[in-house]
């Protein structure tokens, strides 16, 4: 027989109305809101061992992204020559890549949230690999443009896919951790990406590098086929649901043959899912919310000072220190270290302090269990540990910009660009964690609008950053980039005040429109109107609110 899972019924005060002002759970006495636990079955039931290995994997995987733009950096000196164009003209495909870096994840995000993860990381793949082919066979800066395009749209899902899996894992006490695990790949690009482009460059050429990502693909298109289990909560649930078509990994697909042949009664899995294309507009109307606006605009506004900064290492280091394409490949080492370690150890942090909070609050946590964030400020929660980053960060564009001007020894700006990806890192990982608490219904979605902000106003940082040195002289282009950034301090203290409010506020307007809806669906079928209300009553609304909070 099918495995069935019957939703659970919504708490006994799911129906009372949201509260319209923002009162402040820290000051709460007695028991509250927030006392209540979660029953019903796990988030997941995925083991913790096999957690891990679904986060590696998508860490891995997310790989493509950043070594898709950083692995190309080194070669832009050679590739100006090669083509006969100005150094602007070759950072221009990077501007090129990161706007179609913005938009191919608003379309993929969404498949990913109603088809499945697996469907998504494969069309991905598969993008992949063909313009890396093309890219290490062309020979025109027409060509070298377009393909650049292509590969982004191969490889920038893989971001927004990466976190969509945490999310569909971690519940948010525990999100921070494995937010950190699983981002470790996509920083672990930028510092040791261009190390590799640098190698492949100075000893096999530049189309080398092309190969490389193509081969690179291939494996992570074999590895997905046969091992990645599917972990969309809207196709597979929290687990228990078995997939299947796409949806199942080869291995389970002939392991369900095998005791399909064993038993005759076996049915593997449940109607087959519908495939629903996705709207981008509606991916990016998360952009229409107060709150996840401003967070995406802080985001994305950290994340272009480090897209700047690496897309000017070349000219900068080559000019101040006369560096060949390894030497400027290993000096991105320093940034990268720097957001690994901040990947991996603010995670913790993060967790940590979500955990102070709920003690203080009195809420009990429960492994496996999602918490009820309607009324925990989890805006503050997040924030705290994200202002002391964005502050070392600042501190560090300074120093990175004006050692660069002096030409002090390399050390000195190399210690610089550590710090630097140590700060940006903080504050990219931890808004995008807020992010999916916010949103951890349509997780992949939200992190496709991430993607949008920051890979638009990166695209315009990129073109900016060498004609503003050249303007400016170094040390002042980043002393205005920190200047920005000390103005933006404000953004993390305005949302941690009013975040709440604001959330609440959203979570109201929506619940109206959709109370409006049902009243006029009942008014022109009033059997179908009644029993629309009465089976969202019973489960759907209960649950998409949980995946909300």
């Amino acid at each position: 027989m099918p495995l069935q899972i019957s939703r659970p019924k919504p708490p006994s005060d799911a129906s009372q109305h949201i509260p319209q002002d923002n009162t402040d759970a820290e000051k709460a006495d007695g028991p509250s809101t927030l006392q209540r636990q979660v029953s019903g079955p796990p988030y997941s039931i995925f083991s913790k061992g096999m957690k891990i290995w679904i986060i590696f994997l998508v860490s891995v995987s997310a790989l493509i992204s950043p070594f898709g733009a950083a692995t190309f950096f080194p070669a832009l000196n050679v590739l100006s020559d090669v083509l006969d164009i100005s150094p602007t003209l070759t950072n221009l495909s990077i501007t090129t890549y990161m706007i179609a870096q913005s938009i191919a994840p608003a379309i993929i995000g969404g498949m990913s949230d109603n088809s499945g993860r697996r469907l998504s990381f494969i069309v991905c793949f598969v993008i992949f690999i063909i313009a890396n082919i093309g890219l290490a066979l062309q020979t025109n800066y027409a060509a070298l443009l377009i393909l650049r395009m292509v590969q982004a749209v191969g490889c920038s899902a893989a971001v927004s896919l990466t976190i969509a899996v945490v999310a569909d894992l971690a519940t948010s006490s525990e999100r921070g951790k494995y937010m950190g695990y699983a981002t470790a790949g996509i920083l672990f690009g930028p510092a040791f990406g261009p190390t590799i482009g640098g190698v492949l460059a100075q000893y096999l050429g530049w189309r080398s590098i092309f190969w490389f990502l193509a081969i690179y693909g291939g494996v992570l298109l074999v590895i997905f086929l046969f091992l990645f289990p599917e972990t969309c909560r809207n196709v597979v649930g929290n687990g228990s649901i078995p997939a299947k078509g796409v949806n199942q990994s080869l291995v389970s697909y002939l392991q369900q043959r095998k005791q399909a042949k064993q038993d005759d009664n076996y049915d593997p899995a449940p109607e087959k899912q519908k495939f629903v294309f996705p709207n981008p507009l509606k991916t990016l109307s998360i952009l229409g919310e107060k709150e996840s606006c401003i967070i995406l605009l802080y985001n994305g506004f950290f994340f272009t000072g480090m897209m700047m900064t690496t897309a000017s290492i070349p000219d900068l280091f080559k000019a101040a220190y006369g560096l060949d394409e390894l030497k400027i490949g290993l000096c991105y080492i320093s940034m990268g270290t720097g957001s690994l370690v901040a990947s991996l150890t603010m995670g913790h942090v993060v967790d940590w302090n979500f955990k102070r909070h709920a003690a203080r609050l009195n809420i009990p946590i429960t492994r496996g269990k999602q918490q009820d964030l309607r009324n925990f400020p989890i805006e503050v929660v997040r924030l705290q540990v994200v202002a002391p980053g964005h502050l070392l960060g600042t501190v560090a564009f300074i120093a990175y910009g004006w050692t660069i001007k002096y030409q002090t020894h390399i050390a000195w700006p190399e210690v610089a660009l550590f710090f630097v990806g140590f700060g940006v890192s903080t504050a990219f990982n931890i808004t995008n964690t807020l992010l999916i608490d916010l949103h951890k219904s349509k997780p992949a979605s939200a992190t496709a609008a991430v993607n949008f902000c920051r890979c638009l106003m990166s695209a315009g940082g990129c073109a900016a950053i060498v004609p503003m040195c050249n303007a400016m002289n170094p040390g002042w282009a980043y002393t205005f980039m920190a200047f920005v950034y000390l103005v933006l301090i404000v953004v993390v203290f305005w949302v941690m005040k009013n975040g709440m409010k604001w959330r609440l506020e959203t979570e109201a307007k929506k619940t109206e429109k959709e109370h409006a809806r049902i009243e006029g669906k009942a008014l022109s079928d009033p059997e179908k109107g009644l029993e629309h209300e009465r089976t969202s009553t019973s489960g759907d609304e209960a649950m998409e609110k949980g995946d909300r909070n």
